[in-house]
């Protein structure tokens, strides 16, 4: 599953599973304003699968893709899901533990990985040729 969004979403999803997270904590009211406002940045879809995974106890919800696993359940993704979270910003679903699934790359500035990718791979051919 493959639910679109931006770089600026994703990290409002990842500041919301930090709120979360710190759950063991008495909620006061400046706490739940600050939920309520991260969770206004994020599209209802990818909100409702939140609250899902977080309503079934799947902790942490939002984990990132580190060489080809999931930093939730630790095991290797499906080539073709790999692929496809890098080439766009999007969230994904782990085939093994359902959790949401991110590119940390997406997430720097000004960043774009498949850009990045294209132009490493065009570098040295073309450093070839002029040998």
């Amino acid at each position: 599953m493959k639910i679109e969004a931006t770089a600026k979403q994703i990290r409002a999803l990842l500041q919301l599973a930090e709120v979360d997270q710190d759950e063991g904590q008495p909620a006061s009211e400046a706490g739940h304003r600050s939920r309520e406002a991260l969770a206004s940045h994020v599209p209802r879809r990818l909100l409702d699968r939140y609250q899902l995974l977080l309503a079934v106890g799947r902790t942490p919800v939002v984990v990132a893709i580190e060489r080809g696993t999931c930093l939730g359940c630790h095991l290797r993704l499906p080539t073709m899901i790999e692929c496809k979270a890098r080439c766009s910003p999007a969230i994904h679903a782990c085939p093994h533990c359902r959790r949401m699934l991110y590119v940390p790359e997406w997430l720097r500035e000004g960043a774009h990985p498949v850009h990045e990718k294209a132009s490493q791979r065009v570098a040295p051919a073309a450093a070839g040729r002029r040998s």
